[in-house]
């Protein structure tokens, strides 16, 4: 699978988590807290892999863009 079609795939996918993770907050009291320990920690964690994974596919864009040294120093 290309780079591109991965990286589209992960943005979708981190947008539900995050979306997912919105809703589990806004009806933390409708849910039983089991299922809110379940739905929201399991999210969080998937996040912050998503995250990690998304920044090292990045990284070669961030370090361009970001990183680069200014001329002259």
């Amino acid at each position: 699978m290309k780079k591109s079609t991965q990286l589209k795939v992960l943005n979708v996918l981190l947008g539900l988590l995050m979306v997912s993770q919105a809703l589990s907050g806004f009806l933390h009291n409708e849910l039983s807290e089991e299922n809110f320990e379940h739905i929201h920690i399991a999210g969080a964690i998937l996040i912050i892999i998503g995250v990690i994974l998304h920044v090292v596919m990045n990284w070669g864009w961030a370090r361009t863009n970001y990183l680069k040294k200014q001329k002259g120093d």
